[in-house]
């Protein structure tokens, strides 16, 4: 399951991670609340009053952790969101709890158990499920089950899901037409010629500055409002041919969502219901972040679900991973074709990170993950709130402990 990527990988990987958490910012900046006594209460106590600027976005990275544990699960109270219908009975995960007393794993020359890694890597929850079953199910920083968090870059899979339904469902007729074919403001510029295939494949070719430290790159110069950071898009310019280089775009994940509004004519809260939460069968108790009251979900970034909701994500992609049945919402090899290697990155595929070995997954800051294994038909879901939005160290770690469980797991009981 580890990712094995060369040096320069790693380098999107990081600065991938880091843009989704600027909406997050920006809005954030107008919200915090002025004291940190509330936050400090915790999610049961969490009260927040709007009282306009009181820290730019940059000092939000920097939250603290009682602040992080207080805000992840409470982003609605936080910011502008959109409920997501699900269902009043979600789908059962029967548990079938493995003995974990003597699970241990070995990172940088020590040995870990589950505790000793949720304190090292702050920990919200994990989940395994194996065929079906929940075999390991904890949950850290008084967080519980019935609570969302809030899955930051997790929701780009999400969408990922939902281009494949808007295709069976023949709102859009193919990933090889034109972004302008939805956007037409796109016409005359740097995005003229850029599939939607492009956009999904995060290598449209236009120039784009992650630099997340840099307070003049395009990240942080991008508008929180859609509608204005399509404009300041418009003025970029192109480096590299449509299709030929990766390069993560948080703005780009926007014009995604944007795409997918305009086929569908509606929210993507609402189709993200009909279309994954209700078939997939989660729970009533998610939201989307917006990037403004009554405004546009972010395709990037801030559905808040449970953990087993996260859970429950991941089984349903199990469930369609080689052959979707005939009232699948997705066309049949939907999920082939998402987690198939790009000509830009042999380590991505639709909106979804490619670990090897047919493993995928969906990754957010903070430590947020949906692992997918369908030879092993493994879920793992993690919800975190690591000190850093994103760091190597962390990822390894989380990535060492994801194996040692699958083995430990999957190989047949004594």
């Amino acid at each position: 399951m580890a990712r094995g990527a060369d040096p320069d990988t790693r380098l999107d990987r990081t600065t991938m991670t880091h843009p989704l958490l600027t909406q997050f910012f920006v809005i954030a900046s107008t919200t915090i609340l002025a004291g940190q006594t509330a936050l400090a209460a915790g999610p049961a106590n969490l009260s927040v009053e709007a009282t306009g600027p009181q820290t730019s976005p940059q000092d939000v990275l920097h939250w603290t952790a009682e602040e992080k544990f207080a805000g992840f699960p409470a982003i609605d109270t936080l910011f502008p969101t959109r409920p997501i219908t699900g269902t009043l009975q979600p789908r059962e995960l029967p548990e079938q709890l493995a003995d974990l007393s003597n699970f241990t794993y070995d990172f940088d020359n020590k040995s870990w158990d589950l505790k000793s890694h949720m304190r090292a890597q702050p920990t919200a929850g994990i989940l395994v499920i194996h065929n079906g079953n929940i075999v390991v199910e904890h949950y850290g920083l008084n967080h519980r089950a019935d609570l969302p968090w809030v899955s930051f870059s997790v929701t780009k899979s999400v969408v990922s899901l939902l281009f494949g339904a808007a295709l069976k469902d023949g709102f859009i007729s193919s990933l090889d037409a034109p972004i302008t074919d939805y956007l037409p403001e796109f016409k005359n510029t740097s995005y003229a010629g850029v599939s939607i295939k492009h956009i999904l494949h995060m290598a449209s070719g236009v120039a784009w500055n992650e630099d997340y430290a840099d307070r003049q790159s395009d990240i942080a110069q991008l508008p929180v409002e859609q509608d204005a950071g399509f404009a300041y898009m418009g003025e970029l310019p192109r480096v590299a041919p449509a299709g030929q280089r990766f390069n993560y775009n948080t703005g780009e994940t926007n014009i995604a969502g944007a795409i997918l509004r305009k086929a569908i004519g509606g929210n993507l809260s609402d189709y993200a219901g009909a279309k994954l939460f209700q078939p997939a069968g989660l729970s009533d108790n998610a939201y989307w972040m917006l990037d403004a009251a009554n405004g546009d979900e972010f395709a990037g970034c801030c559905i808040s679900a449970t953990l087993r909701d996260y859970g429950r994500i991941g089984l349903f992609v199990l469930d369609h991973s080689l052959d979707a049945a005939e009232n699948s919402p997705f066309p049949s090899d939907w999920l082939q074709q998402s987690t198939s290697p790009s000509t830009g990155s042999d380590g991505y595929g639709y909106f979804w990170w490619l670990l090897g070995d047919g493993v995928y997954a969906a990754e957010g800051i903070f430590g947020q993950i949906i692992l997918v294994d369908p030879n092993r038909q493994l879920v793992i879901a993690l919800q975190s709130a690591w000190q850093d939005a994103w760091s190597d160290r962390s990822e390894a770690q989380t990535m060492a402990l994801f194996q040692a469980l699958a083995n430990f797991v999957t190989q047949p009981r004594q």
